[in-house]
């Protein structure tokens, strides 16, 4: 997969021309079970894709170029052709086909993943966030 140089990359199994278009559903998305469950609490699909509710926007927050997040909502709006939807394990394993199993490929630039002990620590902090929200504990 050609990957940015410059963005964090969230694929959810989405297409880069459907997010390009702003048309896409939960259906065809590696988190279709958690976007069931937060549609009944009023967070919509594009929220958690790339709004105010997603993790792009907590990764942003962080000050990594992150697509899709608020600020970069489209594949386009990142580095163009660059966007990589997911692989193998959003399709096999995430909720895609049913079942309550999601899944998120994150695709790191290389400058961040040679310093991990600097950017580590952000990534995981925003990681961490999203999951506490949107998978408690019982």
């Amino acid at each position: 997969a050609v990957v940015s140089t410059q963005s964090t990359g969230i694929g959810y199994n989405i297409k880069p021309s459907r997010l390009n278009a702003d048309n896409f559903t939960a259906e065809e998305s590696s988190v279709r079970s958690l976007a069931g469950r937060v549609e009944l609490q009023g967070v919509s699909l594009d929220s958690l894709i790339r709004g105010e509710d997603s993790l792009g926007k907590l990764v942003q927050e962080e000050n990594f170029r992150t697509v899709p997040s608020p600020q970069y909502p489209r594949p386009s709006s990142g580095d163009p052709g660059k966007y990589f939807r997911g692989g193998f394990i959003t399709r096999q394993w995430g909720s895609l086909n049913g079942g309550v199993i999601d899944a998120v490929q994150i695709e790191f630039p290389m400058w961040v993943r040679d310093n991990v002990p600097l950017y580590g620590p952000k990534l995981g902090r925003a990681m961490a966030t999203w999951i506490q929200r949107y998978y408690p504990t019982a």
